[in-house]
């Protein structure tokens, strides 16, 4: 009996540990190194937002999209959503990351849920097993996973290429004014 109390305080100092960690302000940008970018070319980006549905177990834990609505962070459309990335698309080359539970590791996985909620973990074996959602699409109870997209940011244009558009348009101006 004395082994199974030791057990159960065990356990629950364990799951305890695991979503104590303090949500990172909505004032401060995701990194993109935390970030799926332009996933597959469609001009989307993902982000793995945490290890439960938006607000599945109170206010809180998981956010809904709308927290970071001032980063273009929003649920998919059902066209979106049915192109969403698997979980192994989040892990970064050239690692080998297994579907588990509790995983922390940010070095060698994209995710954000510090960003989100009190969480500093996603549970890979859930979304490999398809329980993903994004508070409107997928499975929206049963601790699914959480990822929301956004519209890819534009890439700035290098140096270069401002300085080649700047001289053609000074080009086209003076060859205007010659033939006045």
């Amino acid at each position: 009996m004395l082994k199974l109390k030791a057990l159960l305080v065990a356990s629950c100092l364990f799951l305890s540990g695991m979503a104590n960690a303090v949500i990172i302000n909505n004032a401060t940008p995701i990194p993109d190194a935390n970030v799926l970018l332009n996933f597959n070319n469609t001009g989307l980006d993902w982000v793995y937002a945490g290890p439960i549905a938006p607000n599945e177990f109170g206010p809180g834990q998981i956010q809904p999209a709308s927290y970071r609505a001032a980063e273009g962070w929003r649920t998919a459309t059902a066209d979106e959503w049915a192109m969403h990335p698997d979980w192994d698309d989040f892990i970064i080359a050239p690692n080998v990351v297994a579907p588990n539970a509790g995983h922390t590791d940010h070095t060698v996985y994209l995710f954000a849920s510090e960003y989100w909620g009190d969480f500093s973990h996603v549970d890979l074996n859930d979304f490999a097993l398809g329980k993903v959602t994004d508070g409107v699409n997928g499975q929206l109870t049963g601790v699914p996973e959480t990822i929301y997209l956004r519209n890819s940011i534009a890439a700035v244009p290098e140096p270069g290429t401002l300085a080649l558009v700047g001289l053609s348009l000074f080009g086209l101006v003076a060859v205007s004014r010659r033939r006045r």
